[in-house]
């Protein structure tokens, strides 16, 4: 009888224990979370679902645009490519404003005045193809791809992003602290990076082929380009009204301006007060590449004046 007391007292201290385990992984689980969303479903569905600090693993090919809107989401591309939906099915805030755009970060943001009201945070995107948006962007608009709009402390790195007839990779309206590293960028009508309005961006590390223009800034502060490899393109690098910025071990190559190939070729388009470099670039006025004002896209920089 003894030996049954002490037999059932063990069972019981073993089943409390046992428990403890389950409520502690059961408490630890209600934190970060991932999900993976494979070949034909919706990323969008994911992120809807999703709680700030969650990753999702996106696998397979998507035909979508999808948008963030909130905190520490990590959206993690394994194999997977993003290609343009149809213009009815582009139906994110971004692509209702601006055309059919892949991937869009959003703030609490007001496009018309490029005001924010409050920064989205923490959001990590990586690992996409991102190819096919042939779409002309809405009247008086461009679009970009991974779109960044009113972020703090945003991350895009580590996608292809080829041969859409936007721009590739864009912070605007106001971002503060957001990095674009290790991506490439191939082909793209538009910039392969734009930066409007931001303060403490980074641009690192990235491999720029025939795009329009490889690395367009304007009305920044304090931005670091640092590290990219640009080839092919009318422009290299354009700066406009962008305090603080700096240049460190870019590369630079074939460059046409104005469909000329030049022999040593202009690495930058600068303009007003601009930047210091250790690249021994000539200091040049921009012209006739330029994003309209009063929108943070503005018109895509073929039909400037």
């Amino acid at each position: 009888m003894r030996r049954t007391i002490v037999l059932l007292a063990t069972m019981a201290l073993t089943l409390l224990v046992a428990s403890g385990v389950a409520l502690a992984a059961g408490i630890g689980s209600a934190g970060a979370q991932s999900s993976v969303v494979g070949p034909g479903e919706s990323i969008q569905k994911a992120v809807n679902a999703a709680h700030p600090g969650d990753t999702i693993v996106v696998r397979g090919v998507h035909r979508e645009d999808v948008v963030i809107r909130k905190n520490g989401i990590k959206l993690r591309g394994d194999d997977a490519v993003i290609e343009a939906p149809t213009r009815a099915k582009a139906d994110s805030p971004c692509s209702k404003v601006f055309g059919p755009e892949a991937i869009c970060v959003f703030g609490d943001a007001n496009l018309r005045t490029e005001k924010v009201n409050r920064r989205i945070k923490d959001v990590s995107n990586s690992g996409f193809t991102i190819r096919g948006f042939k779409q002309k962007p809405n009247k008086g608009f461009g679009t970009i791809m991974i779109d960044v709009i009113g972020a703090r402390n945003a991350t895009v790195e580590g996608n292809h992003v080829v041969g859409n007839a936007g721009a590739g990779i864009g912070i605007t309206v106001e971002g503060l602290n957001n990095t674009i590293e290790n991506n490439d960028l191939t082909d793209n009508k538009d910039e392969g990076v734009f930066v409007k309005g931001s303060r403490n961006t980074t641009v690192a590390n990235n491999n720029f082929t025939g795009n329009a223009i490889g690395i367009d800034l304007q009305t920044n502060i304090n931005t670091l380009i640092k590290g990219n490899n640009v080839t092919g393109g009318f422009v290299s690098i354009q700066t406009e009204d962008s305090r603080g910025t700096k240049f460190l071990n870019n590369t630079m190559r074939r460059y046409r301006t104005q469909g000329r190939r030049r022999k040593r070729p202009l690495t930058t388009c600068v303009a007003r007060r601009i930047w210091e470099s250790d690249n021994g670039m000539p200091r040049r006025r921009a012209s006739g590449w330029r994003r309209g004002a009063g929108d943070p896209h503005g018109p895509s920089w073929r039909s400037a004046g």
